[in-house]
């Protein structure tokens, strides 16, 4: 790939055949392709929304069918154009390829993501995939009906009429092999069609392995004089950090008898993620907060249905260190630029997940931030600790994404645990994980069904 200026050349060129949508990609070549350096960020944040997306549905119990289902309507969506598919998938290879957390994570999804797609394809394309990636051939017919008593006992008589047959060295199906799904003669496994799709994956995975591992030692991209390179390295180093997701719409607001309000802003605290939590407690602690505390919650609290009235009321209420004549000449103006009433008069949206972890980190004295990136590992576990989040065990694995700088995942997971009974109740957890007002609109809905359940007024819900 190479890299050129903003606004220079026609967007990703090929040098080489695209390949059809209904053919299946092993990247095994890295493709001769020109981008901007817009581009180059786009096509990778495209990416890794849809790797994001399989880690999310992974954690949650969603059934196979509504798995796949989401995952193929957001790869229809970020990934559809197979140019862009192609070339995220290696932008993502210099980018995950630093650590073996990292190098580990884009194995499972990228596997996971390869696994989807071939399950998709018609029996011709699978044959096809087959012969094409795994330079495996079926068996002649003559050699089906020689081994027909062994190769009968993998099925049943129906199915064994149907099936076409693979012979492959035994080393390439250890996972079938350990299974007994396949029969083994003269150093080979002879397996049904309808297995060969674990072949590929386990030749994708370890292939892509390799790949990665050989780019860590070379130290691929870091050693590059090449100015564009230079300025590309930095995104390289953050992207696993960084996720870029839709705004939360207008429809996030609460309403009804649980609309945001002045007066109970507090008591919704616990319906809060972590990082509003502690800019809630950081205002009634100190008082105030400093700038970007206040633009971080105030946005927050607007998006999530507040009043401009009402934050005034709120804020000013909060702020008992000054005067309500201070507040109003050092605080009020700013609140109501946020609402778009004065200055140019800008909509301003509330900030996602990633605003806030690539944003300016908190300095002593601030509340903002997400605390999964900015707090050290003691502080983020007494916090947990003291506001009861799930188990040990829970609190253990929280833990374990924030020291592998899964920042949005150690947040979905806290979810996860404070709303054990989400999913069977039907409560929408998209873009948990990945936007502040989603989590709190999740933690709001879920209490409301858990109230309405029991017959109760009051919503409940775990730490």
């Amino acid at each position: 790939m190479n890299i050129v200026h903003s606004g220079a050349g026609p967007k990703l060129p090929r040098e080489v055949d695209v390949k059809p949508e209904n053919h299946v990609n092993l990247y095994r070549e890295s493709p001769r392709v020109e981008m901007t350096i817009d581009d180059f960020e786009v096509y990778a944040l495209k990416r890794l929304k849809v790797l994001r997306k399989i880690e999310q549905l992974k954690t949650m119990r969603v059934s196979a069918e509504q798995f796949n289902g989401k995952i193929a309507k957001m790869v229809k969506q970020e990934l559809s154009d197979p140019s862009v598919d192609e070339a995220s998938h290696f932008i993502l290879r210099l980018s995950y390829c630093q650590t073996d957390d990292l190098r580990r994570w884009f194995l499972q999804q990228e596997t996971t993501l390869f696994q989807h797609r071939l399950s998709h394809l018609s029996t011709e394309q699978l044959a096809k995939s087959v012969k094409e990636y795994a330079q495996i051939k079926p068996i002649p017919r003559a050699e089906k009906e020689r081994l027909q008593s062994h190769l009968m006992q993998l099925m049943n008589p129906v199915e064994f009429a149907k099936s076409h047959f693979y012979a492959v060295p035994f080393q390439q199906a250890l996972d079938l092999v350990a299974q007994r799904q396949c029969y083994l003669s003269q150093g080979n496994a002879y397996i049904p069609q309808a297995k060969v799709l674990s072949i590929l994956v386990a030749k994708f995975r370890s292939e892509l392995s390799r790949c990665l591992v050989l780019m860590a030692n070379t130290n691929t991209f870091r050693n590059v004089e090449d100015p564009e390179a230079v300025r590309i390295y930095p995104l390289l180093q953050n992207l696993n950090s960084c996720l870029v997701n839709e705004e939360p719409s207008g429809e996030q607001g609460l309403t009804g008898s649980t609309g945001l309000t002045a007066a109970n802003v507090d008591r919704m605290a616990p319906h809060m993620p972590l990082c509003m939590r502690q800019l809630q407690a950081g205002l009634q602690q100190d008082k105030k907060l400093r700038h970007w505390g206040r633009l971080q919650y105030g946005l927050f609290l607007k998006f999530a249905g507040l009043s401009m009235e009402d934050a005034l009321t709120f804020f000013q209420r909060h702020f008992t260190s000054v005067t309500g004549e201070q507040f109003q000449k050092q605080y009020a103006y700013n609140i109501r630029h946020m609402y778009g009433k004065e200055g140019k008069r800008a909509t301003y949206t509330a900030y996602n997940c990633s605003k806030i972890i690539m944003g300016n980190a908190p300095s002593t004295g601030d509340h903002h931030g997400c605390p999964y990136k900015h707090f050290d590992d003691q502080h983020l576990e007494q916090t947990l600790q003291r506001l009861k989040i799930g188990t040990d065990g829970d609190r253990r694995a929280i833990m374990a994404l924030k020291k592998s700088h899964q920042y949005q995942l150690a947040c979905q997971k806290h979810f996860e645990v404070s709303h054990e009974k989400a999913n069977s109740m039907e409560v929408s957890v998209d873009n948990v994980g990945n936007h502040p007002n989603a989590w709190f609109r999740a933690s709001v809905n879920y209490a409301e069904r858990l109230a309405e359940r029991d017959g109760t007024t009051s919503m409940q819900v775990s730490p």
